[in-house]
């Protein structure tokens, strides 16, 4: 599990896990910026707190916090851990039912609920343990609480009292965070980690027109933006447009720079059909291509084969629909 867990911690060689609850843990780097938010409430309950990993990153940013879980393994792994990482003086370990055990210092608190059962996952918050209707009901509506939730969460299960923070780390989606009370700031919020960057919206937003044409660059927004409803904002700080309602990639006649989208420098763009673009490829002496499917119905691997190519050359395809046509990009990406 020390092996396995090196990808989340850099210290994962001093800690303790077990498979299942190495699995549901947060990230070091997720747990650092996570934490931040709760700095100015001085003590934090960490419900369901599994080995720890959020109760240590609440801890390293000075706050107290009462580590609580029904499970007593859980806890003597999150207070071990806590003290392998030199903040023990801080953690309190709690077993306890979440919604019933006495918190009395807890000025703020951060919900982990499970969302696994019987080998099942459950995107509805109510069907967590426990579900997001008895914590807020454990808290009040006005106690500044986190909730974490799984990230294809529906749109109306994201409760109107809520911001909806969702959270990439180096491209990948990794959760979304419930803010209420206090810590609520706006509706929606895209972070893209490890930069730490957000792009925040009161709502989801109208797109803007659809594009004539595919322009000189393209722009893959970051799933935290796509998830976070903010691809209109998005398109509006990078001055660019919508190539597909359904698909929201965006195009623009020169790059901006940006952490909240993967960038290409477009090099052709036609109707896809394979031997067409085969042919292209192979006129460029392009020998590989690295495929990248965007809302096509067609499979990368069998486009692969089709295409069939030699050459000391590489290139970008994109496959995805623009006003509804499917359509291949040949693009590189850009820094």
């Amino acid at each position: 599990m020390r092996i396995k867990a090196r990808d989340k911690f850099a210290d994962a060689a001093l800690m303790y896990f077990t498979r299942e609850a190495l699995e549901q843990s947060t990230s070091e780097i997720v747990g650092r910026h996570r934490a931040r938010r709760f700095a100015e409430f001085g003590n934090v309950a960490d419900v369901c707190c599994g080995v720890g990993a959020d109760a240590i990153a609440l801890a390293r940013t000075g706050l107290t916090v009462d580590a609580v879980d029904l499970d007593p393994l859980r806890v003597a792994m999150c207070v071990a851990n806590a003290a392998a990482l030199g903040v023990t003086d801080r953690v309190r370990g709690v077993t306890g039912d979440a919604i019933a055990v006495p918190l009395p210092d807890a000025k703020s608190a951060f919900a982990d609920p499970a969302r696994r059962a019987s080998g099942r996952r459950f995107l509805d918050p109510e069907d967590y343990a426990p579900s997001l209707g008895a914590i807020r009901g454990r808290f009040g509506a006005d106690f500044p609480l986190g909730v974490k939730i799984a990230p294809g969460v529906a749109k109306s299960d994201i409760p109107g009292a809520a911001e909806a923070e969702f959270v990439s780390l180096s491209g990948e989606l990794k959760e979304c965070v419930l803010w209420f009370g206090p810590l609520r700031w706006v509706a929606r919020r895209a972070t893209v980690l490890p930069s730490g960057e957000t792009l925040t919206g009161e709502g989801e937003s109208a797109l803007p027109p659809l594009a004539e044409r595919v322009g000189s660059v393209l722009y893959d927004p970051d799933p935290a933006v796509t998830r976070a409803g903010l691809v209109a904002q998005l398109a509006e700080r990078l001055s660019a447009e919508v190539t597909d309602f359904e698909v929201q990639l965006l195009t623009a006649g020169t790059h901006t720079p940006t952490a909240f989208a993967t960038a290409y420098r477009v090099e052709h763009t036609a109707p896809f059909h394979p031997k067409h673009l085969r042919d292209y490829l192979r006129e460029r002496q392009v020998g590989r291509v690295t495929i990248i499917n965007r809302g096509s119905p067609a499979d990368p691997t069998e486009v692969l084969k089709k295409l069939k190519l030699a050459g000391p050359g590489h290139r970008g395809v994109l496959l995805t629909r623009v006003r509804g046509s499917h359509t291949a990009v040949v693009c590189e990406r850009l820094g």
